[in-house]
């Protein structure tokens, strides 16, 4: 449980850092904050299960997702996180209009490490936990997706947090991949 938490907290990093950026260069509605809090959570929680199921799959039907494949993918999901916090840096993104489109896009950058995650993590679990383990990642990004959007006016000019979550969370699951593997 424990590891899933970690997990999942590492995973709604993205989904933080996005929202600070988003609440720190426009004023968004209250309407807007509801969906992209519901579009963080959903996409986490159906892209998590998404890849548990289908590691699930591969697992039983193709060939045995060992420990080492899982935490090769954890390994990578930190390391692509690392060098999307490096483009990131460099680069000032601008969110001016919002629609459906946007914020399924939002919500599908945010969470497609989550599928890696779930592929890697999940995979061998019953699809009970599978289901209860992705519903608590989608309801962690949720609550820390939440926490960004009423917080960003306090620290609207602090962009230290925006700019490095995708560091920290690359770095959580380097950890743990390498923990898995070693």
């Amino acid at each position: 449980m424990l590891e899933i938490l970690i997990i999942a907290i590492a995973l709604s990093l993205d989904a933080f850092g996005v929202a600070l950026a988003l609440g720190s260069r426009i004023k968004l509605l209250f309407k807007e904050k509801v969906i992209l809090i519901f579009s963080f959570g959903c996409f986490q929680f159906l892209l998590s299960l998404l890849g548990a199921i289908l590691g699930g799959y591969i697992n039983n039907h193709l060939f045995d997702v060992t420990d080492y494949l899982s935490g090769a993918i954890l390994l990578f999901l930190g390391l692509y996180l690392l060098k999307e916090g490096y483009q990131n840096q460099a680069e000032e993104v601008q969110y001016k209009e919002f629609n459906l489109l946007t914020y399924i896009l939002l919500g599908v950058t945010v969470s497609v490490d989550a599928l890696g995650v779930g592929f890697s993590i999940l995979h061998d679990l019953s699809l009970v936990t599978m289901l209860n383990n992705s519903l608590l990642i989608g309801f962690i990004t949720s609550i820390i997706t939440m926490v960004a959007l009423i917080i960003v006016n306090q620290i609207r000019d602090f962009v230290l947090i925006e700019r490095y979550a995708d560091y920290f969370a690359g770095l959580i699951l380097i950890i743990l991949g390498l923990a898995i593997i070693i």
